[in-house]
């Protein structure tokens, strides 16, 4: 530690004791790496010197801060991150004003040109391996219709190409995530926007989305299957679904792509009246009813996929411990094997324990 004269600090320093005014008020607290924003801010305060730790010291600290950052810690503070975020709320924007000029017929529906922003996300996240890891830590967002329409764009992009889907598929897929909820754009927005659970009679509302999707589209020069997307993508195999109450077979493999990755994103997702729920706990739920739900190969494709993207992330326990997901149950995918520490945590064999939050 020494003292230094603000006319001498450099962008880096490390304060090791906290700045006050002569009134005593905090301007800097204690451990603060200078940026030139801080240095400008204790000349602005008319202050002389200060304690700060030398190079050597701040470096070696700054390098004790990241070791002990989480993976999602990282990735959130690296340049990556913060341009796909910024890309990705840009491209919300913009197809929020072009789902509104379709649905009120001042535009035409050019399918190649509302998916070509998908393709550069896709890109940009480093396709397949990083879409999640870039979705994953955008979840402290509240989701909009239209950032929701590209995320669920995204994950049925890359769950296609996990299937091993044609081209033409893929792009099909892509295009019915992005446009499946087009219908909300003729539902009162007081009731897409609620701040609160719906009530019943206005869940039944909001359900005629999919049919006032389908009939915006049903005459629009796309291919069918976008169109049976948006009608179906809230169908179940069960047949406990909407509108049409469908089952099996009668769902278009395509429609079951979008509905998977719709509603692991709706489930994992911030909403105005409640928190993302915890990715492992959305996971466990697929495992127990998904195949009587979705169709086996795409729900299965889809979990023994999703989890390998959470490897190496650091994660909490209902008992409040943490620590690094290090290998995957094939049998038991919501229940990973945790190091906690020097412990090795197979939740697997451990009934009692779950992850409840990725960190």
């Amino acid at each position: 530690m020494k003292l230094v004269s603000v006319d001498k600090l450099e962008p880096g320093l490390v304060v090791s004791e906290n700045i006050y005014t002569i009134d005593d008020r905090l301007v800097l607290p204690k451990g603060t790496v200078l940026d030139e924003k801080d240095i400008a801010r204790i000349k602005a305060h008319s202050l002389y010197n200060i304690f700060v730790e030398d190079k050597k010291q701040a470096v070696e600290k700054k390098q004790q801060v990241e070791d002990n950052l989480s993976y999602a810690q990282k990735l959130r503070n690296s340049e990556e991150f913060i341009k796909f975020k910024q890309h990705i709320e840009e491209h919300a924007e913009a197809l929020e004003e072009s789902f509104k000029m379709i649905a009120n017929d001042s535009m035409q529906l050019d399918v190649e040109k509302l998916t070509e922003p998908v393709y550069h996300l896709f890109v940009e996240a480093g396709g397949t391996a990083g879409v999640f890891d870039m979705l994953h830590n955008l979840r402290d967002n509240s989701d909009t219709v239209y950032m929701h329409s590209l995320n669920v764009s995204l994950i049925s992009n890359t769950l296609a190409t996990w299937l091993k889907l044609s081209e033409n598929e893929i792009s099909l897929a892509t295009a019915g995530g992005l446009l499946h909820d087009i219908g909300k754009m003729l539902i009162p927005s007081e009731l897409v926007n609620k701040n609160a659970p719906l009530t019943e009679y206005e869940e039944r509302v909001m359900r005629e989305h999919v049919v006032k999707g389908y009939e915006l589209v049903k005459d629009k020069d796309i291919d069918s299957r976008i169109k049976t997307c948006i009608l179906m993508h809230h169908e179940l195999r069960d047949g406990s679904g909407y509108p049409l109450h469908l089952k099996n077979d009668q769902i278009d493999l395509i429609s079951s792509i979008v509905t998977v990755a719709n509603v692991y994103d709706d489930m994992t997702s911030k909403r105005p009246y409640r928190n993302s729920i915890c990715p492992f706990t959305v996971i466990e739920e697929f495992e127990q009813c998904g195949v009587e739900k979705y169709e086996p190969n795409v729900i299965m494709t889809f979990l023994s996929n999703i989890v390998n993207t959470f490897i190496a992330n650091r994660v909490m326990l209902n008992t409040g411990q943490t620590g690094e997901i290090i290998f995957i149950n094939p049998t038991y995918l919501s229940k990973p094997v945790v190091k906690c520490g020097n412990e090795y945590i197979d939740l697997s064999q451990k009934k009692n324990l779950s992850i409840v939050s990725v960190i």
